[in-house]
């Protein structure tokens, strides 16, 4: 009987044993690995909630001040991130109109003045302010009380906001629940690093947009909710809280604080107006909290009561000087562009050079024809060997780089000359309309820094579902509109200035051609290619062709502004400066990077990467 009943034990193990040795073959993962390095980036630089609390929101008054006095070096770049139609009836002077999910993007043509953001109330405009400043912009500020307070034309949200709610609200002195500890947020991420995580994260709270919730709505089931009081403890004694409110503050990563925030609750902050709350609820939802602001805060619920940060028109408001929106800045642009021979056609004029050729002239006898050659590789690989009396720097920093040129004309190298390209059409449009590419880049100049190209080529592409072989079979060009773009100038010169700015801040913007020929319907993508070429070697399926590329004869509006373009050429340098100068239009713009080498390289028979297109020209080293 015993040996029965041990055989029967046997027989039950085995499925747990088996189910057991089953999961350890998964690795254990801790869902909140992830919030941990964020947490520790966070700490690290001083971008803990308390940290980014401070000086934050700046008064009307204040900024009329600095913005009209004699001083233009200390003004602010104003982003205004009402409507388009708001923005265009009236804004301050000098302010860019934007998104909310698009101000990362806006606030990097700011040229290193300190950036103030504006909204209807300032609440959205904390949102942002907020993404700023985890995001490089520590100084970000948003205006106090919104377009509200700088000009009484624009009090309408704010004086249907405030009133008197007294549902589930306990009086003076309030009546706070207690604190409890509870777990991390969790969330996913592709990142593993604490830099790359809030990148991640912060993307993702803009494109949430502005979370709030009404106050009469929190007031009517406080249950819903987890509420925190965001105010000093003499503020609760004085006015009361919402019923059910904890009182959270300080709150801090690296006081622990964050942890009695439930994770399992959607959190409500409230304080005065809803501008901190709003900064608050935007570093919650970048933490990984389900996270809403309490719109107009106290405001909407105690108004009458208040003795401090109260909405009253009369006090409050001013009749600061509004501007209506002149010429749209896109139109205003293409004309001066049009007009200074700045069409793509022109920068497309004698913009490349070869190897050969800058090697002969730096090595002729007469100085007076050397090239002024820019390095645009890393510096580290730009002292491990470049071309005698080149200078390095960087995308961002080539046109204040060429102004040491001294009349000489420019050549920009990189490794393949594809982000080179990006920097010729910066010089083109800023002055220096002589400069070049050199072809291939430094892969080149010399064999030994050829291994990116060498790696680049391809022929995946003429098996690929998504080739159309010879002679192709393009798609019909349609008509669209010009996209809308936002300048601080209304010139087209400061406007042009602005927006090369905007392009060399936001770094070459190329897609891998796997990626568009594998799904090409992602993207609106140009051949960029003459019509010969095309029919002797067929397009991505889907593809158009649009070539000529003029602002002048119209052939800009064949491009879809609401789709991301992708354009590709012979080797993916004609194209990046193709995507260049559409990125300073306004378009959303890449370059199929190393073109149709990286798809049908065994095919081609001109522009194509072969090793003996890799020269063996002198190399030095910085000593």
């Amino acid at each position: 009987m015993k040996k029965v009943w041990k055989f029967l034990f046997i027989l039950a193990l085995v499925p747990t044993m088996l189910f057991t040795s089953c999961k350890k073959e998964k690795p254990d993962v801790d869902p909140t690995l992830s919030f941990k390095a964020l947490k520790a980036h966070l700490v690290a630089n001083n971008l803990d909630l308390p940290n980014l609390l401070t000086s934050w929101v700046v008064k009307a008054s204040d900024v009329y001040t600095i913005q009209y006095d004699a001083d233009a070096n200390n003004d602010y770049y104003v982003i205004d991130l009402r409507s388009a139609t708001d923005y265009d009836a009236g804004h301050m002077e000098g302010a860019v109109n934007t998104t909310l999910g698009n101000v990362l993007n806006q606030a990097s043509a700011a040229g290193g003045k300190k950036i103030l953001v504006v909204c209807y109330t300032g609440q959205t405009a904390s949102h942002a302010v907020m993404a700023l400043r985890l995001s490089g912009y520590p100084t970000a500020q948003v205006l106090k009380w919104g377009m509200a307070g700088w000009n009484s034309n624009y009090t309408g949200s704010w004086d249907a906001a405030v009133k008197d709610v007294n549902t589930n609200w306990t009086a003076a002195p309030g009546n706070l629940a207690t604190n409890s500890t509870f777990g991390d947020p969790e969330y996913t991420t592709t990142a593993t690093d604490g830099a790359g995580i809030l990148t991640e994260r912060v993307a993702a709270m803009l494109a949430g947009g502005f979370k709030g919730v009404d106050g009469i709505t929190v007031q009517t089931t406080p249950s819903n909710y987890f509420i925190n009081n965001y105010w000093a403890a003499a503020d609760v004694t004085k006015y009361g809280n919402i019923a059910g409110a904890y009182r959270i503050l300080p709150l801090s990563l690296a006081g622990n604080e964050y942890q009695n925030l439930d994770p399992k609750k959607q959190i409500v902050t409230y304080c005065w107006t809803g501008q901190t709350s709003s900064m608050v609820t935007a570093f919650l939802n970048v933490l990984g909290y389900d996270a809403v602001s309490l719109k107009f805060g106290a405001n909407s619920m105690i108004h009458s009561a208040l003795e401090v940060n109260k909405w009253v028109k009369s006090v409050e408001t001013h009749a600061y000087p509004v501007v209506k929106t002149g010429a749209p800045a896109n139109t205003t642009l293409h004309s001066y562009l049009v007009a200074n021979d700045l069409d793509l056609s022109d920068m497309l004029a004698s913009w490349v050079t070869t190897s050969t050729n800058v090697y002969t002239k730096q090595t002729d006898t007469d100085p007076a024809n050397d090239f002024y050659i820019i390095d645009i590789r890393s510096a580290a690989d730009y002292n491990a060997g470049h071309i005698a009396g080149a200078v390095n720097s960087t995308l961002a920093n080539v046109v204040a780089t060429a102004a040491n040129a001294g009349g000489k004309q420019i050549v920009v190298t990189c490794y393949s000359g594809q982000t080179a390209a990006h920097a010729v059409i910066a010089l083109r449009l800023s002055g220096y309309k002589n400069a070049m590419s050199m072809k291939w880049g430094m892969s080149g100049w010399n064999a030994s820094l050829s291994a990116g190209w060498n790696a680049a080529v391809s022929s995946f592409a003429k098996t690929h579902a998504n080739w159309k072989p010879a002679p192709g079979l393009l798609a019909t060009n349609a008509t669209y509109s010009i996209p809308s773009i936002s300048s601080a100038s209304t010139t087209g010169e400061g406007i042009l200035a602005e927006r090369v700015t905007y392009m060399l801040a936001n770094g070459f913007k190329g897609v891998n051609a796997t990626d568009v020929v594998g799904t090409p319907t992602n993207y609106f993508i140009n051949n960029y290619w003459d019509a010969t070429t095309h029919a002797k070697y067929g397009n991505i399926s889907g593809a158009y062709r649009i070539l000529p590329l003029t602002i002048e004869n119209n052939e800009i509006k064949n491009l879809n502004p609401a789709k991301k373009i992708a354009s590709y050429c012979w080797t993916g340098q004609t194209s990046s400066m193709v995507t260049a100068y559409l990125t300073v239009l306004g378009y959303d713009a890449v370059s199929i990077k190393n073109g149709a080498n990286a798809m049908i390289n065994e095919d081609l028979q001109e522009n194509k990467w072969v090793s003996s297109e890799a020269k063996d020209y002198p190399l030095v080293p910085t000593k």
